[in-house]
């Protein structure tokens, strides 16, 4: 059995599905690596069989959205611990021995997050995910400005993760619904139930993935919406705690809110309209408690 198994979920791009895999690749561990393909054709399959290295597997899935793919791979893998990367990040040289260490030290996290940087961006309007850790542990569920994990770089114990439920397919990039926060979804899932969260700087990712101009907006709005929805499930499932972690977040957005615009800064209302609705749009699905997934309704 391997040490570590890690997850890339990738569509329609082989070449940068490549480009990760040999970054991953480069780290001498014990350690198996599995690309979850969801490409319209064989052409990522095609790029990585240049790849010569026996601790790679390649597995077409017909299915659709990251969680999907992350699911399906974390199931055909076998390490006690499963971590997870993008086919638009580069791992830095020793991230999988690095994500090992973590989880040797006393007292041994259950979920860590890693940073995720960002090359230098050309225009000020260019966006792309990053988390720079500010504490080194997760206590409680985070507020907007604080500390909040990305799946980019993301590892957890196989046995924490099959207890948690999973990422949630409704929710991530790709997802029917709510294209993102899936990763935020599995944060709050494993706070709720007392797991120990790391936020580890030393264990580091390039993010490539950029967006510019037109496709910035669509991407935030995007993402807000599933926020919404996940700390709305989260009200649904766990009661006084999930309301009450919804409602920080709504008093943070109308303070932030009426400060901008005391300040004259450009306020943005929509930041808290999205999270909003959301939230309410989850009333749309059931929520299996059982996993913590969103469920179609009977009938639909």
């Amino acid at each position: 059995m391997p040490l570590i198994s890690i997850v890339i979920p990738t569509r329609d791009r082989g070449a940068e599905a490549a480009e990760a895999v040999r970054c991953v690749l480069t780290d001498p561990s014990d350690l198996e690596l599995v690309v979850v393909d969801q490409s319209k054709d064989d052409s990522c399959v095609a790029a990585l069989e240049t790849i010569r290295d026996s601790r790679l597997r390649v597995i077409r899935s017909e299915l659709r959205g990251a969680s999907n793919a992350r699911n399906v791979g974390a199931a055909a893998t076998s390490a006690p611990v499963l971590a997870f990367t993008d086919d638009d990040c580069r791992p830095e040289p020793g991230w999988a021995s690095t994500m090992l260490g973590l989880f040797a030290e006393e007292p041994r996290p259950d979920l860590v997050f890693g940073r995720v940087w960002l090359p230098p961006l050309d225009h000020p309007d260019d966006y792309a995910a990053s988390f720079e850790p500010k504490e080194r542990e997760q206590r409680s569920v985070p507020m907007p400005d604080e500390d909040i994990g990305i799946g980019a770089n993301f590892a957890v114990r196989r046995k924490v993760f099959e207890e948690l439920g999973r990422f949630d397919p409704y929710l991530g990039p790709g997802a029917p619904r709510f294209r993102g926060a899936e990763e935020t979804d599995l944060l709050i899932r494993s706070l709720h139930r007392g797991y120990r969260v790391v936020n580890a700087k030393e264990s580091s990712v390039l993010h490539l993935g950029i967006r510019t101009g037109v496709d910035v907006r669509p991407l935030h709005v995007q993402y807000q919406f599933a926020v919404g929805a996940a700390f709305g499930k989260h009200a649904r499932l766990d009661g006084v705690g999930g309301v009450a972690d919804a409602a920080k977040w709504v008093g943070f957005y109308i303070r932030k809110t009426v400060v901008d615009a005391c300040q004259r800064q450009r306020p943005r209302p929509g930041v808290l309209y999205y999270f909003v609705a959301g939230a309410l749009s989850t009333y749309r699905y059931r929520v299996d408690r059982a996993t913590g997934a969103f469920r179609e309704r009977r009938g639909r």
